[in-house]
């Protein structure tokens, strides 16, 4: 670009013109217009904030319903340690917005600038959760010109996939575990494979919050009994994700880490507890602000020789004992009383029960010295206290030896006493949660060996590709505004794009590859997807049930789900009675949080391998032009809907026959002329595969192109059906065989 052709642009910011002249104005401008919808605001989702400031991008929500932890602060660099407990969207939305570039002064010499370069950027915040289906629908989703994923989880992650279908709106998904990553492009209409075309790699990392906060599975308390493990025995305490900083807590609980003073605000414009508004007890019990066990731990590193020589007094095993004893109440029960007095368990399904350790636990013969034991033996409570207190001790007089041979501070799984130290803290933290089952030592071996840390380059080496993937997007959607390209050809310009530990051949650390083609046995993207307008304030579930999805739609025995909710099932087995209360209700009224605006229904029908996803959109009042003549609201039921996408196929043997397709139906009579299905072998694979994903995402499946793709004719496709009694109402789970 000549000097002269570039005066013509309106001036841009000087970080941005680098930019421009890479990019082109065109491109350029389309940056500072677009608005961007970004899900997830953690290690990913950090540095892509910074990265769409720095680049340009004005127009940006965060959705997030995650609050800051201590953990998150080494690598989540929005994050100060005076924001742990403030949601994640606020903060990283604040700090995102003071880095956009601000405009350039207008001048008599200068173009005049457009409203995109002028206009004040907004950085919105939404604390929620996506599935809320209030504020987070389909009519949001359509809103935006790039959707961008940087969750931590499976379920949210299936539930904005099938968003961003539903609303055709590009969706760049991102993923990391440990050294490696991928960053993908989803997008209906170009053809490509969706988030839940393929099955997730069994490989398993867990997001940090979790494991601190409010751990659910046994699993969850062996990564955080190795974290204490890392406490205890590592060269710093500062590796563990447990180790709290004394100062920093009481900078924040005293307000001197943002300048507040001792009172600080909540998000709705709320006082919050300062150290002046505490009981003494809560003091006494850490809520004060201060760690509740690090001096305890820091004491018993120093007793066994691991911050410092130990002592040699003869009576070192029972010192070891005492100063065990104290810092296991302070984990397992001082700590635990201090969460609970902060609230942190209200909404939690079971509220945990602190354990104190007794005198006669720590003194106690340990399990694994008794007569009779094996490693399949589940310990008690007690039983832990006694083994954790013998793995200190042994460490001890293993450091007082002329030539320690100490296992530390590497965790070792086959190592004896590392893994009993982990099995032991890991049960006593369950048996604090209510988490089964207890596990045996054999049992926690095989599970202490899939936990991949979150590395903060790798996320921002991923947030950077979904970047470079986001200008090829917006390039494309600039094409089609212009009228120079036609919609639906990502593919062409976007790349799924692997992030790798090792070089390839070539020496690349990236490896980019073609967007693969969706799975045709995909449940999600292959088969139709209907939106359907109506007055769901008027609409019962049985004018729904007769009109649309049997009438309409074509199903013979359908089950019908608002998320996990089963509201209506037809079919062998099944009692008519179950449901009869549902049918005289409106369609906002359905138990799962009704099926109002924006909502998304899905309905099966098992005896024709059929599937459907229907977004619901709520319409008051039709103006029908009926020979010239507008009339509003005269009309039976049967004419006030409107269906739009393709109808669904349905799988017939020996059956072919071709679907005429009729578009946007607007459906005033019932002989709407949407022809017969065609035959397809649709074999949808829709089983539910519970899988817990990391910190920033899944572990990958490296770099083989060549796809797995499940067989769904070989799977035990099984439902479990768990009564909610009271609300007319299921919940539904898909069982995989696992001999497939």
């Amino acid at each position: 670009m000549t000097v002269d052709a570039e005066s013509t642009y309106p001036p841009c910011p000087p970080i941005l013109r680098g930019m421009r002249a890479a990019l082109g104005p065109a491109l350029l401008a389309e940056i500072l217009h677009s608005r961007i919808l970004l899900i997830g605001s953690g290690g990913i989702g950090c540095e892509l904030l910074k990265n769409l400031a720095l680049s340009g991008f004005r127009h940006v929500e965060v959705v997030d319903l995650d609050t800051i932890d201590v953990s998150n602060l080494n690598r989540q660099f929005l994050f100060r340690s005076h924001h742990v407990g403030m949601p994640k969207c606020v903060v990283a939305s604040e700090a995102a917005l003071r880095m956009v570039p601000p405009p350039p002064p207008t001048t008599p010499t200068t173009p005049i600038q457009d409203d995109a370069t002028t206009a004040k950027a907004t950085y919105m915040p939404h604390h929620g959760n996506v599935f809320d289906n209030a504020r987070f629908n389909v009519p949001y989703f359509q809103k935006f010109a790039i959707v961008l994923n940087a969750l931590d989880n499976v379920a949210a992650r299936r539930r904005v996939n099938r968003l961003c279908l539903a609303a055709n709106v590009p969706l760049i998904e991102a993923g990391t575990a440990g050294y490696l990553g991928q960053v993908t492009v989803i997008d209906r209409p170009s053809n490509t494979e969706c988030y839940e075309c393929q099955p997730k790699p069994t490989q398993k990392v867990y997001p940090i919050c979790t494991i601190r906060s409010t751990p659910s599975q046994p699993v969850h308390c062996i990564v955080w009994a190795k974290e204490l493990y890392k406490l205890c025995f590592g060269p710093k305490v500062e590796d563990s994700m447990l180790y709290e900083d004394e100062e920093s807590l009481r900078a924040e609980r005293d307000g001197q880490g943002d300048g507040d003073g001792d009172e600080k605000k909540n998000d709705d414009g709320g006082r919050t507890t300062t150290r002046s508004d505490m009981s003494k007890g809560e003091e006494e019990a850490g809520g004060g602000g201060g760690s509740t066990y690090m001096d305890a731990i820091r004491d018993l590193r120093s007793l066994i020789g691991v911050d410092s020589s130990p002592y040699s007094s003869p009576s070192q095993p029972s010192a070891v004992r005492s100063k065990a004893r104290e810092a296991l109440t302070a984990l397992f029960s001082t700590e635990i009383v201090k969460q609970i007095g902060m609230d942190r368990y209200k909404t939690a399904d079971r509220v945990p029960v602190p354990i104190s350790p007794g005198v006669d636990w720590v003194d106690a013969i340990p399990p694994t010295t008794r007569e009779g034991y094996t490693p399949t033996d589940v310990w008690s409570p007690a039983d832990c206290v006694s083994e954790i207190a013998s793995c200190l001790v042994e460490v001890a007089e293993n450091a007082l030896t002329p030539d320690p041979t100490s296992p530390l501070p590497e965790f070792d799984k086959d190592d004896d006493v590392a893994m009993r130290f982990v099995t032991a803290a890991s049960n006593l933290r369950s048996y604090v949660f209510g988490i089964e089952p207890i596990q045996s030592l054999y049992d926690a071996k095989g599970m202490a060996g899939n936990i991949i840390p979150a590395i903060a380059t790798t996320n921002a080496i991923v947030a950077g590709l979904q970047v470079l993937q986001m200008f090829h997007v917006l390039r494309a959607q600039l094409d089609v505004k212009s009228g120079g390209g036609e919609g639906g050809k990502l593919k062409e310009c976007c790349r799924y794009i692997y992030c790798l530990r090792d070089k390839t051949r070539k020496g690349y650390l990236l490896q980019p590859t073609s967007l693969p083609d969706p799975n045709p046995d995909c449940f999600v993207c292959r088969n139709a997807s209907v939106s359907l307008v109506l007055n769901t304030h008027e609409w019962t579930l049985d004018m729904f049930l007769r009109r649309i999805i049997k009438k309409e739609l074509g199903f013979a025995e359908p089950t019908i789900m608002i998320g996990e909710d089963i509201v209506y099932e037809e079919g062998e087995d099944i009692d008519p009675s179950e449901y009869v209360a549902n049918l005289a209700k409106k369609m906002t009224n359905l138990p799962g949080g009704g099926a109002g605006h924006g909502s998304v229904l899905r309905i099966e029908d098992f005896t024709q391998d059929l599937e459907v996803e229907v977004s619901v959109s709520h319409r008051d009042r039709w103006i029908i032009d009926d020979e010239g003549e507008a009339k509003v609201d005269d009309r039976e039921e049967i004419e006030k809907f409107e269906i739009g996408g393709k109808k669904p196929t349905v799988s017939k043997e020996n059956d072919s026959v071709d679907a005429k397709s009729n578009g946007n139906v607007a459906n005033s009579a019932a002989s709407s002329n949407e022809g017969e299905a065609r035959t397809e072998d649709t074999n949808d694979s829709d089983d539910e595969i519970e899988l817990i994903e990391g910190d920033d995402g899944p572990k990958l499946d490296g770099i083989d192109d060549s796809r797995m793709y499940a067989d769904s004719k070989e799977e035990s496709k099984k439902r479990t059906l768990v009564d909610q009694s009271g609300n007319g109402t299921k919940k539904a789970k898909m069982t995989v065989d696992d001999s497939v």
